[in-house]
């Protein structure tokens, strides 16, 4: 892996752990040790998935499909 690619691995998981952070109104150190022992953050730096491609949001949505985090997408009233 050449420092490019892991300056864009740390960028991406830097952001998807500040999304995530901001949507679970958590404290941000608290996602990010979540985050890096999770499944998904060890992904993020395994070239071989190619999951940093994806970007932030992605992999976001990836650690919340891992931990069964169920978004509620409600509709706005009119």
């Amino acid at each position: 892996m050449d420092n490019k690619n892991a300056i864009a691995m740390d960028l991406v998981a830097k952001m998807a752990v500040e999304q995530l952070a901001k949507e679970q109104n958590k404290n941000i150190e608290e996602v990010l040790i979540s985050f890096m022992e999770s499944n998904t953050g060890r992904m993020v730096y395994d070239d071989s998935t190619k999951l940093w491609w994806d970007g932030p949001s992605a992999v976001a949505q990836e650690y919340k499909t891992e931990m069964g985090i169920i978004e509620h997408n409600i509709p706005p009233a009119y």
